[in-house]
């Protein structure tokens, strides 16, 4: 390990460090961090590992600037973040991905010579696959460490093997690396999330101040109300909101609905292309908070959206609502508390 970092600081440059589950990544990101901060090179730490997150925002990319030397990267304070929304790669690869170079990318132009990238423990399946290659392929680090028990992680290291100006290096996982149970990392989690929004104030957003991300919610025009009416009267149910949204409708009812009332709603607007989200999925739903360049600057949880009077009660630590010009719907549903209470399913909402 010395040698490589050794090597690293020596000829700096971008480095992703790749690795199962709990093999060493992130200690191995912090060592070459203090070694890069203290050889005197300008140095930063992306932190893509969205289940584990020591940097930033939960459900983000954090990129932060080493200022000191640390004793763990959740020392560092987030310079930069990227909203993915989830905490897990699994459903998000595109936003991994774009999310890992955007902040690469932020760290060189503000002046980096050394930037480190922790990465997740997904290395299976063509998924893992996937997520790593495309990564890889672009950003295309000056070095890709690998860090691995039994060769596990060869299939992803092999490709670029012959790759210019990528250098592989292999690194045994220590023996002090233990596999932690799924309940620690849940833990974690919650924890990470109860201290972001425990004592976080609440700020009310007007809906027609933002644009709406990850969702139909404010991309198309309203529903006639006859139509809302006799839609009502099919589904049993009342409705909260409807929107025609391309070639679809976009519709938020009160009260979950059966099966039955589907058939009749699609032959009232005459498509088979309808979404139907009851009110209370946009509760307790983790959302980006953006600027108008769409550069994430907090996190927050939504706590009701009022869709008549399209106001939207967001929890977040951030201090100030006016800069906020971007809604960034995520994909999980979390309690104040930290307690995680769903994943949503893509195109739900």
């Amino acid at each position: 390990m010395a040698n490589v970092i050794s090597e690293v600081t020596s000829s700096p440059g971008i480095v992703m460090v790749i690795g199962g589950v709990d093999t060493g990544k992130t200690n191995l990101c912090m060592q070459m961090c203090n070694a890069g901060f203290e050889a005197g090179l300008p140095t930063a730490v992306v932190d893509a590992d969205l289940g584990q997150s020591e940097i930033g925002s939960p459900g983000t990319i954090g990129m932060a600037i080493a200022d000191r030397a640390i004793e763990s990267l959740s020392d560092l304070r987030a310079k930069r973040l990227y909203f993915v929304g989830s905490t897990s790669p699994v459903g998000h690869t595109l936003e991994s991905v774009v999310g890992t170079k955007k902040m690469v990318d932020t760290a060189l132009r503000l002046g980096a010579k050394l930037v480190i990238v922790d990465t997740t423990g997904l290395i299976d399946g063509p998924i893992g696959r996937k997520l790593k290659t495309c990564k890889t392929d672009l950003i295309r680090p000056d070095y890709l460490i690998g860090i691995e028990k039994h060769r596990e992680i060869e299939h992803l290291l092999m490709p670029f093997t012959k790759v210019s100006p990528i250098k592989v290096r292999r690194l045994a996982a220590s023996d002090e690396a233990r596999r932690k149970p799924p309940e620690f990392r849940t833990a974690r989690r919650r924890l990470n999330f109860y201290k972001h929004f425990h004592d976080a104030p609440g700020h009310i957003i007007r809906l027609d101040d933002v644009s709406c991300w990850n969702t139909w919610l404010g991309t198309g025009r309203p529903v006639k109300w006859q139509y809302i009416k006799s839609a009502e009267e099919s589904l049993k149910r009342r409705i909260l909101h409807a929107e025609v949204t391309g070639r679809g409708i976009f519709i938020v009812t009160e009260r979950r609905c059966n099966a039955g009332g589907y058939k009749a709603v699609e032959e009232i607007f005459k498509t088979g292309n309808i979404t139907i989200v009851v009110g209370e999925t946009f509760q307790n739903l983790l959302v980006g908070l953006a600027d108008e360049n769409a550069n994430t600057l907090n996190v927050g949880l939504i706590q009701a959206i009022d869709f008549k009077q399209r106001l939207m009660f967001v929890l977040s630590p951030i201090r100030t609502i006016s800069p906020v010009k971007v809604v960034q719907f995520g994909a999980i549903r979390v309690m104040r508390d930290g307690t995680e209470l769903e994943t949503l399913k893509q195109g739900e909402i």
